[in-house]
């Protein structure tokens, strides 16, 4: 209550504010600026296609890869009818039935009130996960080769890791066709222990080339934790890669055993196992899910033949404006399959207590 004669005392409001309201702001006039940089995941960038080749499917939704056995020799002798030894023939083949899809909405209005191009960096955001999905679907499919077992039609395994496991994948094949090469570790920890997991890659990379096998073209996918096992303590040789005949050299390539060394944190988790994959159904047999000693994997040694990959539709980005919804549309999208070809071509090294 004011008295007369005396002035009421008012607090000043400074230009930009309400009166009564402090906003925290000393300067209301200003407004923040745009710092010229808009920041994603941290997703690193697709490196399967570099390694596999792809088959376009097109016209069908099935390719197929026909497969010839070996023949037996025999000796000729004097008045004896030589036998016939016919090899046998079969087939693998996969089936592109999937879409997988990357969506987002813009509102028409945010798309004039928004300071970036939301449009543009959404995009950037679909390419990295898509790019994830796929190298995780190659990696999955690599494990499962290495643990073929091959049998061919008269019933005689024709290679295939020793031991057993509910899990094996068993296959008819043609006679002379080999499974998969897997090294499981003895001891809890000994994936990380660099002198027996150098050990492990040694006895993985003999066990193919016994089966006559050329690991030239190989590249060994190993886990971070055991890259760095191996890198800290000197079991990695470092060589200069050149593109240009020589030329020059574009980098260092780190081996083991002679074969190419790929870190990648796409290998199947723990949490994945039960998880029903996106490109899993039916008609697969729910082929891309991953099971328990999928999850035990820690090295993957794979060639360029080790798995049959098909593409019916490249990754495929589109943004269009749809009047009735007043949105933008922003997706991207891919369609392709890929399943164990060569099993002999495939090794894995599994931590211990593989169930």
């Amino acid at each position: 209550m004011s008295v007369i004669g005396q002035q009421v005392a008012t607090s000043q409001v400074r230009t930009g504010h309400q009166a009564g309201v402090d906003s925290g702001n000393v300067n209301p006039l200003y407004i923040e600026q745009y710092g010229g940089e808009v920041e994603h995941r941290i997703i690193k960038e697709s490196f399967m296609r570099q390694f596999f080749k792809f088959k376009t499917v097109r016209g069908t939704d099935t390719i197929t890869n026909d497969r010839v056995g070996s023949s037996s020799l025999q000796k000729v002798a004097r008045g004896i009818r030589p036998t016939d030894s016919s090899p046998t023939f079969d087939n693998i083949s996969i089936k592109v039935d999937t879409i997988v899809l990357a969506r987002s909405n813009e509102f028409v209005l945010d798309s004039f009130l928004s300071h970036i191009d939301a449009r543009k960096e959404i995009g950037v955001e679909h390419g990295k996960e898509i790019g994830k999905f796929f190298d995780e679907s190659f990696l999955v499919q690599g494990i499962k080769a290495c643990q073929v077992t091959n049998v061919d039609p008269d019933g005689v395994t024709l290679g295939g890791w020793e031991g057993s496991t509910p899990t094996n994948i068993v296959r008819t094949a043609p006679k002379g066709f080999q499974g998969g090469t897997v090294n499981v570790l003895a001891g809890v920890g000994d994936e990380l222990d660099p002198d027996l997991l150098e050990l492990a890659i040694q006895d993985l990379c003999q066990g193919i080339e016994e089966k006559d096998v050329d690991i030239s073209e190989a590249v060994l996918l190993v886990r971070p934790a055991q890259y760095y096992a191996l890198l800290r303590n000197s079991k990695l040789i470092s060589r200069d890669f050149s593109s240009m005949n020589g030329d020059y050299a574009k980098g260092d390539v780190l081996e083991s055993c002679g074969v190419r060394i790929q870190k990648t944190n796409r290998f199947p988790k723990v949490s994945d196992v039960g998880v029903t994959h996106f490109l899993s159904n039916a008609g697969n047999g729910n082929a891309y899910d991953v099971t328990a000693n999928d999850a035990k994997c820690v090295v993957c040694l794979l060639m360029p033949k080790a798995l049959l990959a098909g593409e019916t539709i490249p990754l495929t980005s589109d943004v269009y404006f749809d009047k009735k919804e007043m949105q933008w549309f922003i997706d991207s999208y891919l369609s392709f399959a890929v399943t164990p070809n060569r099993a002999e071509m495939a090794g894995g090294i599994f931590s211990s207590a593989v169930a």
